[in-house]
């Protein structure tokens, strides 16, 4: 089979797509981000000089031309619209109804609860000027935002596989699936590990203990426009539990930080509060190799806390061989994840204290983890269950009969066409309403001078009315008298 990508986010959509590869089939990637980790290349450092042909950089389409379906994505439809099969990330679900191939979706949180959800018409048109957003214009984006959405939902909806979070992780999610009548049969939960690339080293028993965190330093509620739950991260809860260690152990560590996500300020200052600023060691955003090899040089990985779940930088970790402080939600996903379990900073302090002090037991812990993502994380076992899914899926004749091509390159026309009709139909009346406004400021001046005239004309009218009857009564007066005028 021959698959199409649209999106790759996290690289996750990426990985998957070698496993394919590895599996004897054919792919095409679309990349669609510029951010350094949705990039290929934040894995391969040989693709900075160029990707191979399998690969599409489409990351120059801003964010607006996907959603207003311009006529530049033409030529990545006619590519997606040559695959047997698609896998739809971030925007990619809207394409669906233009190519309408058998497709998965593999959500990671804002192209469904953001991308997906009509609330976002609220959320993203809330600053406008009242004035632009009554507007012709405005009314025509927050339409074309409209349709974007109902693309969005349907190209979800439609999906014969839905890979997200298990039921009951992230409820806003759930009932947005609900609403569009996914059901549970069609989610597939799929957990990935680069397993690859990252291979197992010896400890390193660092003195100070070395703590390492990858993930984004973006903890503060409530959660923004464009955003998902999973993007909360429980940064602070990190910071906090690694204050209380300090305070009740008087232990120092080596504690290294990237200076990535939305609260990077707010955690410098926490750090401060807590009394740890010289116990930290900031970097600048790195690719994932530079990741992977942080990994090797730290004891202990802090992964997502509060209530989001582990993600790809703790499985990563995992295989590694390095014990990963976490929270694996226990109480929803039961598959016995050797996570150092931790949710408050509390949790965090405790752990730190099992694992700071015992070599031995960050080995275990380590050695746990990586045989785990080895029997659960591979991405050649998640490549098979959408294998398995799809062929399942396509034996039935009621499902092909709606995948039927809907010509996009006419839709393109069209949705170009209607926007220059409208554009067209806008400057129009902005020409009218500018003569109008001229003609009504030459009617008030005219008005604003008619009194005057109209008394001047008056008074002309008056004083030849009393002249000619001036001259009557002379030429009366005469002829009374019989004297010549």
């Amino acid at each position: 089979m021959k698959f199409g990508f649209f999106g790759n986010t996290n690289n996750s959509p990426f990985m998957l797509a070698e496993a394919l590869r590895d599996l004897g089939h054919e792919v095409c990637v679309v990349v669609t981000s510029q951010e350094l980790l949705h990039r290929p290349e934040s894995r391969y450092p040989a693709f900075k000089e160029g990707y191979p042909d399998w690969i599409v950089d489409a990351s120059q389409l801003s964010e607006w031309e996907v959603i207003t379906l311009s006529q530049s994505m033409a030529s990545l439809l006619d590519l997606l619209s040559d695959c047997d099969a698609l896998v739809l990330n971030d925007t990619g679900p809207s394409i669906w109804p233009l190519v309408r191939r058998p497709a998965i979706a593999l959500l990671t949180g804002s192209d469904l609860e953001y991308y997906g959800s009509f609330a976002t018409l609220e959320a993203r048109s809330s600053n406008w000027d009242s004035a632009y957003k009554a507007s012709a214009e405005g009314q025509m984006n927050l339409n074309l935002l409209r349709e974007f959405i109902q693309r969005q939902r349907e190209g979800i909806r439609e999906a014969l596989m839905v890979a997200y979070m298990p039921r009951g992780l992230v409820p806003t999610g759930d009932a947005l699936l609900d609403e569009l009548g996914v059901s549970d049969a069609k989610r597939v939960f799929l957990r990935l590990a680069e397993l690859e690339f990252v291979k197992p080293t010896p400890a390193l028993h660092n003195n100070p203990v070395r703590i390492f965190c990858a993930t984004r330093l973006t903890w503060k509620l409530p959660v923004e426009p464009g955003r998902s739950l999973l993007d909360y991260k429980g940064s602070d809860i990190m910071i906090r539990g690694l204050g209380l260690f300090y305070r009740r152990t008087g232990v120092r560590l080596d504690i290294q930080l990237i200076r990535k996500g939305l609260h990077v300020a707010e955690t410098e200052q926490l750090i401060d509060d807590e009394g740890l600023t010289d116990q930290v060691t900031w970097s600048d955003e790195m690719s994932l190799t530079e990741v992977w090899s942080q990994f090797a040089r730290c004891d202990v990985v802090i992964d997502q806390l509060a209530n989001s779940v582990m993600g790809l930088a703790g499985s990563d970790a995992m295989a590694a061989g390095r014990p990963v402080i976490g929270n694996s939600r226990p109480e929803i996903i039961h598959e016995g994840l050797p996570l150092c379990q931790a949710r408050t900073a509390e949790e965090v302090y405790v752990q730190l204290n099992r694992l700071v002090f015992d070599p031995d037991e960050r080995e275990r812990m380590g050695a746990l983890g990586r045989a785990f993502v080895e029997e659960n994380c591979s991405p050649q076992r998640a490549a098979q269950t959408c294998l398995e899914r799809l062929k399942t899926v396509l034996a039935s004749n009621e499902a092909l009969a709606r995948l039927n091509g809907t010509g996009h390159r006419y839709y393109l026309k069209r949705c170009y066409d209607e926007r220059q009709a409208l554009q067209a139909t806008k400057v129009e009346l902005q020409t009218t309403q500018a003569e109008l406004q001229a003609t009504q400021t030459k009617l008030a001046e005219y008005e604003s001078s008619l009194p005057v005239k109209a008394v001047r004309k008056l008074a002309g009218l008056v004083k030849k009315s009393r002249n000619r009857l001036s001259r009557l009564s002379l030429i009366k007066m005469a002829a009374k008298s019989g004297k010549p005028r």
